[in-house]
């Protein structure tokens, strides 16, 4: 973003780009071949595809050992019901801390040596799985498996590094597409391999993709977060200035926002102090559990209603996946024109200046809420009367679009909102999301078996609704708390002020 273009912004709240490259004394020139924003459609693009597949692939790898735990557990001669549960879940707790890691390492050291060096970790530790001769080896390095997903926290701040605002919401679109579909055809993908080739290919895959992407993006991705490009360049010109490829700002040189000792404290930090971060975590958090209590409901409600057999119930998570891509699709083609569109909305003073805020973004969530709060109606009571089975799939089918319009939607808020700090901003969302995905569907089978699934889908949908006032708030409420920032301050470079885009 030019300095030029700085009060034809929105304030994002902590860390902004502006306030960090004055501290460094430099700034993007008009088009600087070094920002990203200035590289060609195609390569910027390329990025995007490439680490949107990296993701997709590593989301694949959350549930795929699901189907083939019986497999493992006879292969190492057990019978331990507890470790066929942490095949699964051991997984989601090593997701839970990544984005507390990865995310503000990104903001210290920049993107691209964290991307690439928790890429080859993961390669390792996948590899590891499959080569693992004990079960509690093979656990042991799912754990790590989990905790080496640095790129699910960076994928969101590498599109806001390559797009301008207005440019975003496609490109956020894909990029938030792979971490709801990889779930989704993870068991469909280790059931094939687990039935035809073992389980320990049900590994080897995710090792081999994960190996042949990470050759691509080591090739083909350069540093893209504008304070670590700025901060070689400072180093670079340290002894010429007043070099003509780049502006001087008038402030003082300080120690940068990133540079602090409390940097993995950073995602805990923006949380607590922005309100605005803290509800649009609560909303995704909410309507992301009730949708993995739903999934987890799909194969045994398709096998002993629907008397589906075990590789076909795979099958009918494809209307999650349906949903999934209608709602990714719904979102490129909508979530950019609320912006543009302020930005020339002919009702604007001819002596006031354009300007669009990251609110703007928020009016598909309430219709989101709606759809998947429908969704889970139709699924339950369809289920309930044994209506045939298209019905029930379409319910789901609904659910995966409103979690898609949501997930979308609130991670380009998110993003538009916090600056170079949105890497945080992301994994503090993620952690709970990934909490809330981890927790809230151990009350499906409870509360299936007590009230069934009609009011059981019910419920759901009343809980579903509780957030349908939030988005109501964030756009009413939103940009005062993002400046404010409870009391605003610098502390840990978490100050507001400034223009973020």
């Amino acid at each position: 973003m030019d300095r030029k273009s700085k009060s034809q912004g929105y304030n994002s709240a902590p860390g902004n780009d502006e306030e960090a490259c004055e501290q460094l004394r430099l700034d993007y020139c008009d088009n600087d071949p070094d920002n990203p924003r200035n590289w060609s459609k195609t390569w910027r693009w390329s990025i995007v595809v490439l680490v949107a597949c990296l993701c997709a692939e590593v989301q694949l790898c959350t549930i795929i050992a699901a189907p083939v735990s019986p497999q493992i557990l006879t292969f190492f001669h057990s019978n331990n019901l507890l470790y066929r549960t942490l095949l699964v879940t051991i997984w989601e707790l090593g997701e839970i801390f990544a984005p507390l890691v990865w995310g503000p390492l990104s903001e210290l050291y920049g993107r691209q040596w964290i991307l690439n060096g928790a890429s080859v970790l993961f390669i390792v530790f996948v590899a590891g799985t499959a080569l693992s001769t004990s079960i509690q080896m093979l656990i042991a390095f799912r754990f790590l498996s989990g905790l080496a997903t640095a790129c699910i926290p960076i994928g969101p701040g590498i599109v806001k590094d390559l797009f301008r605002k207005e440019q975003r919401g496609r490109a956020m679109s894909v990029m938030s597409l792979t971490s709801v579909v990889g779930p989704v055809v993870g068991p469909i993908v280790g059931s094939f391999l687990g039935e035809r080739a073992g389980w320990r290919w049900v590994f080897w895959l995710p090792t081999l993709l994960s190996g042949a992407l990470g050759v691509l993006i080591l090739i083909l991705y350069r540093e893209t977060y504008k304070p670590t490009i700025l901060q070689r360049k400072a180093a670079a010109l340290q002894q010429d200035t007043r070099t003509p490829t780049h502006h001087t700002a008038p402030s003082p040189p300080h120690r940068i926002p990133t540079k602090n000792a409390f940097i993995l404290l950073r995602p805990l930090t923006l949380i607590i102090r922005f309100p605005a971060l803290a509800l649009a975590t609560l909303h995704l958090s909410l309507i992301y559990g009730l949708t993995y209590l739903t999934m987890t409901t799909i194969a045994p409600v398709f096998q002993d209603r629907y008397f589906f057999s075990e590789g076909a119930s795979g099958l009918a998570f494809l209307g999650l996946c349906l949903g999934f891509t209608l709602g990714a699709l719904l979102c490129s083609l909508l979530l950019d024109r609320y912006i543009t569109r302020r930005r020339i909305n002919p009702s604007t003073h001819a002596s006031q200046t354009p300007t669009s805020t990251p609110e703007q973004r928020l009016p598909p969530l309430l219709l989101a809420c709606l759809l998947t709060s429908a969704g889970m109606l139709l699924f339950g009571w369809s289920v309930h009367y044994r209506i045939y089975f298209l019905v029930p799939i379409v319910g789901t089918a609904m659910v995966g679009l409103g979690l898609a319009a949501t997930s979308i939607t609130v991670q380009t808020y998110v993003v538009d909102s916090f600056g170079v700090c949105a890497v945080s901003a992301i994994s503090a969302l993620m952690v709970v999301r990934n909490v809330t995905a981890a927790v809230v569907p151990l009350a499906g089978p409870p509360l299936f078996r007590a009230v069934g699934y009609g009011w059981g889908g019910t419920v759901l949908a009343g809980v579903g609704l509780l957030v349908v006032p939030v988005p109501g708030v964030l756009v009413r409420f939103g940009g005062r708390w993002r400046v404010s920032g409870r009391g605003g301050g610098e502390a840990n470079g978490v100050g507001g002020g400034g223009g973020g885009g």
